[in-house]
């Protein structure tokens, strides 16, 4: 009985060593050989190209509106700035009485003033009468001059008297007007007058016949626009 299950033993034995060497084998350097059974994995594959990009997505959609934020806080105050020198009015008076000036050309009286700033204007007015006599149609200029040359900024300051008879009339009337750009410091205002004037001829002028005549000078701010 002992005899036979050595036996038994011996024959399970050599099955199991048939059956490993039916399973895998060697080649004649030793390194075992894949089996062929074609259930077992195969080794990976070379990797593929890269494809090409693709088309750009459209923009997203606009977000909902957020909140309204909170008020940040308020600044630091600053400095309060120089306190401006008031306007000091600056205006003058120069009269004469029964000047009686017949001349056509030339100056009939002046009047001089100090001007203190630079960025102000001048306001100037003569007050008084004219006469411009003639046989036919006339032109007589009465006008302003700022040291010897006429108001440029804007324009000049004036009147014409146009006449068309012999009649000897004389009118009262004013010139007044403002200038602009004069320096400060000393003006010397002049009232003018001339004949012939706009392509007419020359009259036989006037100026103050027996009555006071007055130039009215005034300094005064410029605002800006």
């Amino acid at each position: 009985m002992r005899r036979n299950n050595m036996a038994y033993k011996f024959v399970i034995s050599v099955l199991v060593m048939v059956s490993v060497g039916l399973a895998t084998s060697q080649d004649t350097s030793g390194s075992p050989q894949a089996s062929s059974n074609p259930c077992l994995s195969s080794p990976a594959g070379i990797p593929g190209i890269p494809g090409t990009a693709g088309v750009p997505g459209r923009d997203g959609r606009d977000g909902f509106k957020g909140e309204k934020g909170d008020v940040g806080p308020a600044g630091v105050k600053g400095n309060s700035g120089e306190n401006g020198l008031p306007f000091v009015p600056n205006i003058k008076q120069c009269a004469w009485n029964k000047i009686n000036d017949g001349k056509d050309n030339g100056l009939i009286k002046e009047c001089r003033f100090n001007k203190k700033a630079s960025d102000t204007a001048l306001r100037v007015l003569w007050n008084g009468n004219f006469r411009a006599k003639s046989s036919g149609g006339t032109c007589t200029r009465w006008y302003f001059t700022f040291d010897g040359r006429e108001c440029s900024d804007p324009l000049p300051i004036d009147t014409v008297l146009h006449t068309h008879s012999d009649l000897n009339m004389h009118f009262g009337s004013s010139v007044e007007g403002l200038c602009f750009g004069i320096p400060a410091g000393r003006v010397d205002i002049e009232f003018r007058v001339m004949t012939p004037c706009s392509g007419f001829p020359a009259s036989d002028a006037y100026t103050g016949w027996e009555s006071v005549s007055r130039m009215i000078i005034e300094e005064v701010p410029v605002v800006p626009e």
